[in-house]
């Protein structure tokens, strides 16, 4: 009986340490769209003009309606090679559920900003014209949980 009880007991401490250790190490935080781009030749200020024009005007109006909840542009200064990215876009979701939400609000607050869906689809194709899409990643943030 003192063998059976013994046994049991350590299964049970096995158990117990699995699932501490199992337990998670992070706070998940906001889901992020990384996209790199790369310029393509003499097109830094028009790339830039447009990014003022428009892609910080609508991020900031789907910011206002709780879309997103920031947005951030980064210019990488050390690059690898000639093919590498020259600037980053950034946006932070609550949550994976918000993008599959997205769309019918991207949609209203694009055609409010450009006026009709052709216009829009024309500022895109002028906007691919000046740069081309190096990567995109979607991210999760996470915050290291403090030990116990």
């Amino acid at each position: 009986m003192k063998r059976v009880s013994l046994v049991t007991l350590l299964l049970v401490l096995c158990f117990v340490g699995a699932q501490a250790q199992g337990q998670d190490n992070t706070i998940p935080g906001p889901v992020w769209r990384v996209s790199t781009y790369k310029v393509r030749p003499g097109k830094m200020n028009d790339v830039l003009m447009d990014l003022r024009q428009h892609f910080r005007v609508v991020n900031e109006e789907y910011k206002r309606q709780g879309v997103i909840l920031d947005y951030k542009i980064y210019f990488n200064s050390t690059t690898d090679g000639p093919n590498d990215w020259d600037y980053a876009i950034a946006t932070a979701y609550k949550n994976w559920a918000a993008l599959d939400t997205l769309g019918p609000v991207a949609d209203a607050a694009t055609l409010k900003h450009y006026g009709s869906a052709e216009k829009r689809q024309q500022a895109n194709d002028a906007r691919n014209q000046l740069r081309d899409l190096v990567s995109s990643r979607l991210i999760r943030e996470q915050t290291l949980k403090p030990l116990p």
